[in-house]
């Protein structure tokens, strides 16, 4: 699953001739035709690659990776929704199973194209789920439509209570376990007692432990986090609790009777509720936007405004492209299907995403500004 990592190293690419390629797939019993829709995507690329003057000899070894993939027969009996294949020179090839669906998209230019990812990173529906009780830790990462476990074994102790603290017979006796790989690192010290505020505290050390881990995968994240958990651990969670996005509600009960299906449907019912209010709310601030002069439906005025960090949130409708090239120097638009030129809305929603603003893909009846291509708020100066 592309992570915020993986797409700011795709984006940071430069090259004369990096592929991108987007097909849509089937979660299963379709291996066929996703092969088949794979190879006519491989086709496109490599026509587009001759185009641009590679010889067929350099355009056939370009590909030769993403070629190779179509010799996994495993690989392709367990896809998602979306397969997004990047390819570039020496050897670089990077594939990404997502959980989104899109049209088949072949591009070829100076840089990736990557907008089509956005949903599964920061966009509609993507959120975290912590299942948490005194005896296991589990993590998930989910959208609207499915759920998938995360390892998080090298980083918590996922066994519960007991594999962080090695318990004494003696009530006065202080033991350690450590939680670090290096074996001395991060130690826990747990005094074993026989009260309420004993245990209170036990359980705040051992969460703080499994808060720490999780910081270490999700400090650059952002989607909403829901924990599962039976309710008076919910604020000694909270309490001791870094990531920034940690939804108050809880999914109520023991998480341990629960399977990811279950904990899927239970999660999504509060999630959902954030976004459509969060969606609901940026429309509105649109409408209010625009009678203020702080917000555009004009794509050539909204692509320099996201290319200098200066839009809040991105509406695109989806389906929609705008082949172009922005000069940043003399900050200007020149439109047309050059060679060097890409989509400058996939430029706005990439640079908009870096730069901490909000992307929505809609259909048209859902833009602000059903008529336009992109819509935007920009920021407060």
């Amino acid at each position: 699953m592309i992570d915020e990592k993986q797409f700011n190293t795709l984006a940071k690419m430069k090259g004369s001739n990096l592929l991108s390629i987007y097909i849509p797939t089937y979660r299963a019993n379709h291996s066929q035709e996703d092969q088949i829709r794979y190879k006519n995507a491989l086709k496109t690329a490599h026509a587009q690659l001759t185009q641009r003057g590679i010889s067929e000899k350099d355009a056939r070894q370009l590909l030769r990776p993403a070629r190779e993939l179509l010799e996994q027969e495993r690989f392709w009996s367990y896809l998602s929704d979306g397969l997004a294949v990047f390819i570039g020179p020496d050897d670089f090839f990077h594939y990404e199973i997502l959980p989104v669906t899109f049209d088949t998209y072949v591009f070829t230019g100076n840089s990736f194209h990557l907008s089509p990812m956005l949903p599964v990173l920061g966009g509609s529906s993507r959120f975290f789920l912590l299942a948490l009780s005194q005896n296991e830790v589990r993590f998930f990462e989910g959208d609207q439509y499915s759920i998938t476990p995360v390892k998080i074994e090298d980083l918590v102790p996922t066994a519960g209570m007991e594999d962080a603290f090695v318990l004494s017979d003696s009530h006065d006796a202080l033991q350690h376990h450590s939680s670090g790989r290096d074996g001395g690192e991060n130690a826990i010290y747990h005094g074993q007692g026989i009260g309420q505020d004993d245990k209170k505290k036990d359980i705040e050390a051992y969460f703080r432990e499994v808060n720490k881990g999780l910081m270490k995968m999700l400090y650059d994240e952002k989607p909403p986090m829901v924990i599962a958990c039976v309710d008076y651990l919910l604020p000694i969670y909270q309490s001791v609790n870094e990531y920034g996005n940690l939804f108050t509600e809880n999914i109520s009960g023991n998480p341990e009777q629960l399977n990811p299906a279950m904990l899927h449907e239970k999660a999504w019912s509060i999630i959902s509720r954030h976004f459509e209010s969060q969606q609901a709310e940026d429309m509105e601030r649109f409408q209010q936007a625009m009678a203020d002069d702080r917000a555009s439906a004009a794509p050539q005025q909204i692509i320099p405004a996201a290319a200098y960090e200066k839009v809040d949130t991105l509406f695109i409708k989806k389906g929609e492209h705008l082949m172009g090239q922005f000069d940043y120097d003399k900050n200007e638009i020149a439109l047309g299907k050059r060679e060097e030129y890409r989509d400058l809305l996939d430029l706005a929603a990439v640079q908009t995403h870096l730069n901490g603003g909000r992307v929505y893909w809609l259909d048209a009846e859902e833009m602000p500004v059903p008529t336009a291509s992109a819509n935007a708020i920009y920021r407060f100066e």
